[in-house]
């Protein structure tokens, strides 16, 4: 470990033992104890690659590097064209090894003048192993300076992405094999009838959609009511992507746990899982022009109108140090695996949704700080700070294992969990606003979430005037009676902050421990798991617990490793001693201000 990365450790465990008084939670003793009464799913192996590390510095990689700026001069082509020119060149290369790198200045990459016959279309950029490169946040700006059109008017989020790093996938899978055998839920095998076409390394799909009544019953635990259309007729739908560790005549091993336990004879099967690997999009900032007075499901110009970008079938993959200005919809990953979005601010107009994990499995959100300014939905007379993206970070459809990890977000959002089956999310050391009807999911969809969702150590910021009527908070209405919001019952521990007007009824929460009082002790659940898991924390998770967006340095930038303990770092970070006498001259940050030496 460098001296910056053991100064990173120090602070993190710092940052985390200051922390309110701490109460050790009876969930947490079941989980490490393996008790038959644990509630608690193992996220541990949510992000980018199981968790275990961070993306290289990008630089070190040997990649080819297209300066875009250069090309664009070179050729006589906006910055859009250039954009499409290189992705056509690495079009479908598992490996492109490039670099698109956009050095400091503007880019516009999306127009009016850009639609064809009244219709917009996305960037695509189909490869793995390419990176979209800037030189700092704030510094590069990818912009949007009009709408996407809507494919249908009338489906108001149905506006193409700016830019999509994606995998076309195919119409079946490659290869697919029937699961034969029962599997519990945390284990990390399945038998299946013919796993010769599976070798280490891959990926593969452990995948279930029946429409038994039986099964459904089971998953709710209740029959399902009529209204949840999508369930009844579509049925349980479960996409558990997976990397296979070994393989042992027809014994497949992965390297990460089951998150729902298999029974064969709801006919499950193993699937190839086609996808691109180590993409990612860093230092740099993404521009819309969403509307100033945002309504939710007002108009396609309030809901999908400046989608930036989105990933589709990736894994591996990664956005890191990024902003999003004025955008309807920061960035979906979809059908993606293992990856991981970290250190982004959200910005500038108030719109429909932050981060959002989509049928994805094991993705990691974190470090994100949403404070959009926009219309109270209370109240839309008044225009405020920090409101938040309408949907704050979450999930959606049939995610699994996913994590979303001291997230700021504002206090007029809730997180996302935005119907279709998401299962096992963890909520993990966020704050915000926390009220119902503000997760997402048409009524066809519901319910919002099914089993294994948890919140930890939630700091509550306020909710909304329709919860504080409803009397208590609840998880399960019925939609055969307009209601829009079912959940399984939650596992809460350490839900505190502003709780006088939220009031959980016990038979709708799995288990609520420390309700209203502090936080339990492990501030954090992934990092206690993967703490216990690894029997370390990675040094990346510690350099993330040091970053403090909400005090980066000038609008829109993200923040830096600023420590109140006296040491002194360089404006890039690095630890520079504890004496400012013995330094060249310079500016150095100290206790988080800038400090002329």
């Amino acid at each position: 470990m460098n001296r910056y990365k053991k100064v990173a450790a120090s602070m993190a465990a710092a940052i985390f033992l200051l922390s309110p008084i701490s109460i050790q939670a009876g969930v947490w003793e079941d989980y490490v104890g393996k008790s038959p009464n644990n509630v608690l799913p193992d996220f541990s192996y949510a992000g980018y690659h199981h968790g275990e590390e961070a993306p290289a510095d990008v630089y070190s990689l040997g990649y080819t590097i297209i300066n875009v700026k250069d090309y664009m001069a070179a050729n006589g082509l906006t910055a859009r064209q250039a954009l499409m020119n290189i992705a056509a060149k690495y079009k479908n290369r598992e490996k492109a090894k490039v670099i698109i790198y956009f050095p400091e200045g503007d880019y516009v990459l999306h127009t009016k003048d850009d639609n064809i016959n009244g219709k917009s279309f996305c960037i695509n950029i189909l490869a793995g192993h390419i990176v979209l490169k800037g030189d700092g946040v704030g510094k590069t700006r990818l912009i949007m300076q009009d709408p996407n059109l809507p494919n249908n008017p009338n489906t108001l989020y149905s506006s193409p992405a700016m830019i999509q790093l994606r995998n076309n996938g195919e119409a079946a899978p490659k290869y697919s094999t029937k699961v034969m055998a029962d599997a519990d839920k945390g284990g990390m095998s399945v038998e299946v009838e013919d796993a010769s076409m599976y070798k280490a390394g891959d990926w593969v799909c452990l995948k279930v959609v029946n429409a038994d009544r039986n099964f459904i019953a089971e998953e709710l635990g209740r029959p399902a009511d009529k209204a949840m259309t999508n369930l009844v007729k579509v049925g349980v739908q479960v996409y558990d992507a997976h990397q296979i560790k070994s393989v042992s005549g027809n014994t497949v091993t992965f390297y990460g746990p089951l998150l729902h336990r298999v029974e064969s004879k709801y006919n499950w099967t193993l699937d190839w899982f086609k996808h691109f690997e180590e993409v990612g999009v860093e230092d740099l900032t993404f521009v819309g022009n969403c509307v100033p007075d945002f309504k939710h499901h007002r108009t396609w110009q309030d809901d999908g109108a400046y989608k930036p970008i989105q990933y589709v079938r990736m894994v591996n993959s990664w956005m890191r140090r990024v902003s999003f200005e004025s955008v309807s919809e920061a960035c979906t990953f979809d059908g993606c695996a293992s990856v991981s979005a970290t250190e982004i601010e959200i910005i500038g107009n108030r719109g429909h949704s932050a981060i959002r994990l989509q049928k994805t499995t094991r993705g990691f959100i974190g470090n994100v700080y949403d404070h959009t300014r926009g219309p109270l939905t209370d109240d839309r007379s008044q225009i405020l700070e920090d409101m938040g993206q309408f949907h704050a970070c979450g999930v959606s459809k049939q995610s699994l294992g996913c994590v979303v990890y001291k997230v700021k977000w504002g206090r007029d959002a809730c997180f996302e969990s935005h119907a279709t089956q998401p299962r096992a999310t963890l909520i993990d050391a966020c704050y915000g606003g926390f009220m119902m009807y503000r997760m997402g999911g048409d009524q066809s969809q519901l319910p919002n979430h099914l089993n294994d969702l948890v919140i930890w150590n939630f700091d509550c910021k306020g909710t909304s005037l329709q919860t504080k009527k409803a009397g208590r908070f609840i998880w399960w209405t019925d939609p055969g009676k307009s209601g829009w919001m079912c959940f399984m019952p939650p596992v809460m521990v350490g839900f505190h902050g502003n709780v006088t007007d939220l009031h959980f009824n016990s038979d709708e929460i799995k288990r609520n421990e420390s309700y209203g009082l502090a936080e339990v002790a492990h501030p954090s659940l992934y990092r206690a798991q993967i703490q216990e898991r690894l029997h370390k924390i990675p040094d990346w998770l510690d350099e993330l617990d040091c970053v403090d967006l909400t005090t980066g340095l000038g609008r829109g930038a993200v923040g830096t490793l600023q420590p109140a303990d006296g040491r002194i770092y360089n404006l890039e970070g690095q630890y520079m001693g504890s004496d400012l006498n013995t330094l060249p001259r310079g500016i150095y940050i100290v206790d988080g201000k800038k400090v002329m030496r």
